[in-house]
């Protein structure tokens, strides 16, 4: 084979590539929903930590509360036959980018639930991210990514609201307040 025919073919695996890897759920219909951020949805190695509690904030809190009741998700990295689907997501997205926001995607989910300040957990739940519909599944609870809203029960009983926590200071939070717990 010659050194013009491989090149040639290495050029094309690249732009088969970078066109793979800008698939993901980029969409600016879906730019504004819960967990979307500047280049899609969260990334398979991703963590990240969501308060939820029956108060709605003007502002972003910069930290999990000291007290009060409020619950808590940590939502984990996908697991590894999850990224590995990632590689098929993306290579459909290519093609058709509303299959995949309907078919969203599951993660592990930490649950701590915190109830005048006193820490339990964490229960450990299946997380179902769709953008079509605009949920996020937590075990029994789901979060409406358009409106933040923390939806519980069949009928989607308001149970309050949800946001973004910063990742570090909320994982060190919760090292120290959650109980001590074996790895899930």
């Amino acid at each position: 084979m010659s050194i013009f025919r491989l090149r040639s073919m290495g050029f094309s695996l690249l732009l088969v590539l970078s066109g793979t890897a800008s698939a993901q759920v980029n969409n600016p219909a879906y730019a504004n929903y819960f967990l979307v951020g500047q280049f899609g949805e969260v990334c398979t190695m991703c963590e990240v930590i969501v308060y939820c509690s029956e108060d709605i904030y003007d502002t972003p809190l910069e930290a999990l509360p000291e007290d009060g009741s409020y619950t808590v998700y940590h939502l984990q990295t996908r697991t590894f036959w999850s990224q590995v689907s990632t590689i098929w997501e993306w290579f459909i997205t290519n093609f058709q980018q509303d299959s995949l926001a309907r078919q969203g995607h599951t993660r592990p989910v930490w649950v701590y639930e915190i109830n005048a300040g006193n820490w339990s957990g964490p229960e450990i739940v299946e997380g179902h991210l769709a953008l079509e519909p605009a949920v996020i599944t937590l075990g029994d609870r789901r979060i409406d990514r358009v409106e933040r809203r923390w939806l519980s029960g069949s009928d989607n009983q308001l149970e309050g609201f949800c946001q973004r926590m910063p990742l570090w200071e909320s994982i060190e939070m919760i090292e120290a307040k959650a109980p001590v717990r074996a790895e899930p």
